[in-house]
């Protein structure tokens, strides 16, 4: 590693990818010149999954280190704060600055509290509506974000009665986007040519500001920059409006296949999906699909422009650069869903992992099973602080070094239920095999070598019942491990048990 001076440490987070689609699709798919340019000089973890398929609950396992059913913080919604310390407050003790730029949704809105600094609204929140952002737009003489939107369906997914979900919705049209609120909405079109408007863009020029102030100063920094996409509305900037062909992007393999063999919750959200969307075809849906990878493109690109930023800073070559998401997206799957569809699917679970260790050998990739859980323990070690017991995630930092052996043999994520429904999840990663435990309703096995899209649950076919048996057992001993027992589980670890149903 590295003796006397502290590594600087830049951690950038998407939020929402369709990052599923880059690696497992053929035909066009979202650019990615910055990832790729990470994996060039650094090392891609290629089997990385998130600990949570949304935003709040994974969120808050990142800044503390620990699995929801640890944390509390269980799913999109409000819950009491558990007292566990941020990595920040760790950094903060070994002498870094810790900086926060974009999007918080994490479940803690103290930050500013926790000696957090930069600009990161409560809640969900919105930057178009902020005073940063307007001053941003004076400082370098842009325009308002004029949105033309070309899609656009109602948001009104609650899913049992009497927890329902408002119904709203943005005709298409064009709307300035510091005056109306359709920036989380199902919707998807073009930003006007008024300047490098895009959240991605403020994100990451005020990031930047902050990293040499902190230069200037010979303090060692350590800044989480959290864009808001490329997440939906699917807001794509002008001179991204023209980089992908939609009649070259491929009929994505399960979009004909409606989740007949996955849980209940998500068969009904398909079909309340259908119901909504007015777009059916697959020559619809492209047009859809084209936004939305259009808008991935440009925030890599805007990621590339400030790690060119870091390199003419003379910032790069003390830094350590970590590019993840949150979770990804489920567009297209499963017979046409959006969002993350309430399931641990793996549109929703896999996500890109890249980090870039000044010093350390390039080009390399790892097939280990990691976690952006893992992230939080990376930190820490990078910056020379032991690793508190109570951490859930393990340190990247061996392999990072090409110490491979003994990583780990299986990984679990959780989910807690979405869309109104509350219902646990468990699935359990094993070479190639996934396991997918939901609360009273069906199990699923999969074969993601042979069937990447999971188009096939194994589950009860009998040839498969020794690896069914096993992958049980398996997932079992790691809640047993993890302290996972809560009464959120107990009909999960009834039927994991009861071997052979």
């Amino acid at each position: 590693m590295r003796e006397n001076k502290k590594w600087n440490i830049l951690w950038i987070m998407l939020d929402h990818v369709t990052f599923r689609h880059y690696k497992k699709t053929e035909g066009a798919r979202p650019i990615l010149p910055a990832y790729e340019r990470l994996a060039r000089e650094g090392m891609e973890f290629t089997n990385c999954h998130s600990v949570h398929p949304l935003c709040l609950p994974a969120r808050a396992s990142m800044l503390t280190g620990v699995y929801a059913h640890h944390h509390g913080k269980l799913d999109n919604g409000e819950f009491a704060d558990s007292g566990l310390p941020f990595y920040t407050d760790y950094l903060q003790q070994a002498g870094y600055r810790t900086g926060h730029f974009g999007k918080n949704h994490s479940g803690y809105e103290n930050f500013a509290e926790k000696g957090i600094e930069g600009f990161y609204p409560e809640g969900y929140g919105n930057p178009y509506h902020t005073p940063e952002y307007k001053k941003y737009l004076q400082k370098n003489g842009y325009g308002n974000p004029i949105f033309q939107q070309k899609w656009g369906m109602a948001t009104g997914f609650g899913l049992k009665e009497g927890n329902v979900a408002s119904e709203k919705r943005y005709e298409n049209g064009e709307y300035d986007l510091t005056e109306t609120d359709n920036f989380n909405m199902y919707a998807g079109g073009i930003l006007k040519d008024t300047g490098r408007v895009h959240e991605s863009d403020f994100l990451t020029s005020a990031a930047l500001e902050w990293m040499e102030e902190c230069a200037a100063e010979g303090q060692p920094f350590a800044v989480r920059v959290d864009m808001w996409g490329p997440h939906h509305a699917y807001q794509v900037p002008w001179e991204m409006k023209d980089l992908i062909d939609e009649k070259e992007i491929l009929e994505y393999p399960s979009f004909q296949e409606p989740p007949t063999e996955k849980a209940g919750m998500v068969q009904d959200f398909q079909k309340r999906i259908w119901e909504k969307n007015p777009l059916h075809s697959w020559e619809d849906w492209q047009m859809l699909m084209k936004y939305a990878y259009e808008q991935y493109s440009y925030i890599d690109t805007a990621v590339g422009r400030l790690l060119d930023e870091l390199e003419k800073k003379g910032l790069a070559e003390n830094t350590i650069v970590i590019y993840t998401a949150d979770h990804g997206d489920a567009l297209a799957s499963h017979g046409g869903l959006v969002d993350k569809a309430g399931d641990m699917m793996e549109e929703v679970m896999h996500i890109p992992l890249v980090i870039r260790w000044p010093g350390m050998e390039a080009g390399r990739s790892c097939g280990e099973l990691v976690s952006n859980l893992d992230l939080t323990p990376t930190v820490l070690q990078a910056a020379g602080i032991t690793i508190p017991d109570y951490m859930d995630g393990k340190s990247l930092a061996g392999l990072l070094r090409g110490e491979n052996a003994g990583f780990r043999e299986d990984l679990l994520a959780e989910h807690f239920g979405h869309f109104g429904i509350r219902a646990a999840q468990r699935v359990l990663y094993y070479e190639n095999w996934k396991y997918i435990a939901t609360e009273g309703d069906v199990h699923e096995l999969y074969d993601l070598e042979e069937d990447p899209f999971e188009r096939q649950n194994l589950i009860r076919l009998p040839q498969y019942a020794g690896i069914r048996d096993e992958m049980r057992c398996r997932l079992v001993a790691r809640m047993d491990a993890l302290g996972d027992d809560s009464e959120h589980v107990r009909d999960i670890r009834a039927k994991l048990q009861h071997s052979g149903s």
